[in-house]
């Protein structure tokens, strides 16, 4: 639950640098998908890439701080923000002053609604409480997606990023305004992690125990299983020093 204090709250076999004068933005974005081929072959390849010195490896890519990234094709899919949807009891119960909540402690038959969904003003007639008591929150989901860009390694990465995991984010302010801010100030990447590799060097990535090589291909490929989720992380760690992410994203949100 979020609570705002203002409210007491893109190519051959032979690799071609993209050409972000032509390209589009969308271009950049909708090129195809393939995965990343996670084989015993390539396992053996990326052992001969893992000695090579002209080996990009893409964890330390997305850890490097000096690394310049650009962001295009930023989108918002789905913003909803709502005072009407239900939400369970627990949620409301929690926003009443300590001296009200000794009134009603959460036992017996409250206690049974714990998680029974409602609005507050349902909550308020089930205490039997001042309706002004308990605020209905906003219920906040954004989704949207982006492309990363280095344009001196060439590599771009697809991805998706939401306020929340849950299906909506409670947030109590004044306005809807004012709930999307407050909500998307912790945003996080979720999903598959698209890599496009068009530099003239190889590119791998590595987890404890293994590695793939990501090819230089004319298409997006997904990372697999634990490496996508080994760059989620990454990502997350890096994000806050990725200034023009959080600058996209506000501008979308406007």
């Amino acid at each position: 639950m979020t609570t705002d204090t203002g409210f007491n709250t893109t190519s051959s076999n032979a690799p071609q640098p993209i050409n972000t004068n032509n390209a589009t933005a969308s271009e950049l974005s909708h090129t195809e998908v393939s995965p990343v081929q996670d084989s015993n072959q390539t396992a053996l390849k990326s052992d001969n890439l893992l000695n090579n010195p002209n080996t990009l490896v893409l964890n330390s890519i997305l850890d490097d701080k000096d690394i310049t990234w650009q962001v295009h094709n930023c989108k918002i899919i789905d913003k909803t923000v709502t005072q009407d949807q239900p939400i369970p009891f627990i949620y409301h119960y929690d926003t009443l002053p300590e001296d009200i909540r000794k009134q009603n402690p959460l036992k017996d038959d409250l206690l049974k609604q714990f998680q029974t969904l409602m609005s507050a003003k349902q909550a308020t007639q089930l205490l039997g409480v001042d309706p002004d008591l308990i605020p209905s929150p906003w219920m906040v989901k954004v989704t949207g997606t982006l492309v990363m860009f280095s344009e001196r390694l060439q590599i771009s990465l697809r991805l998706k990023f939401t306020n929340t995991a849950k299906t909506h984010d409670p947030v109590y302010t004044t306005t809807a305004e004012k709930a999307v801010q407050t909500s998307m100030e912790d945003w996080h990447f979720y999903g598959d992690v698209f890599v496009l590799n068009k530099g003239d060097k190889p590119l791998i990535m590595t987890t404890d125990s293994d590695r793939i090589e990501i090819p230089q291909l004319a298409e997006y490929q997904v990372l697999p299983g634990e490496y996508g989720l080994a760059a989620l992380a990454l990502l997350e760690e890096s994000k806050s020093f990725i200034t023009p992410l959080e600058d996209a994203i506000k501008q979308r949100l406007l």
